[in-house]
């Protein structure tokens, strides 16, 4: 595919995420998995109406509280595999910076259940 006269391979970079960005990957869904639980767990107690996250929220509302952060993660993680096909030199970066978001993420809502 060719995008602004540069190439994308398309083939090679669909596996570079798993394979040479493995461990960013790893951590990754380790954090995302306890944004996800944690928010869960806040949503059970206090309601998705005060969920920062929008995308999230209306995926809550839509499907639940335990489905709808998981659908969110389920997003994210897709939205991190595509960003790492096309822009397989800033995958590294994307990985680190939503891995800490989803620190942040999992800080703010332990905060808010407490």
């Amino acid at each position: 595919m060719k995008i602004l006269d540069s190439e994308i391979d398309i083939d090679t970079n669909k596996s570079l995420l798993f394979k040479e960005y493995r461990t960013f990957f790893v951590m990754v869904v380790v954090t995302a998995l306890m944004d996800a639980v944690s928010t869960m767990y806040f949503m059970e107690l206090i309601g998705p109406h005060v969920e920062m996250n929008p995308i999230v929220r209306v995926l809550s509302f839509s499907y639940g509280t335990l489905a709808g952060p998981l659908l969110g993660k389920l997003y994210q993680l897709f939205g991190i595999w595509v960003i790492s096909v096309i822009t397989p030199r800033l995958t590294r970066f994307i990985c680190l910076m939503v891995s800490l978001f989803n620190v942040y993420a999992f800080v703010m809502n332990m905060t808010v259940s407490i």
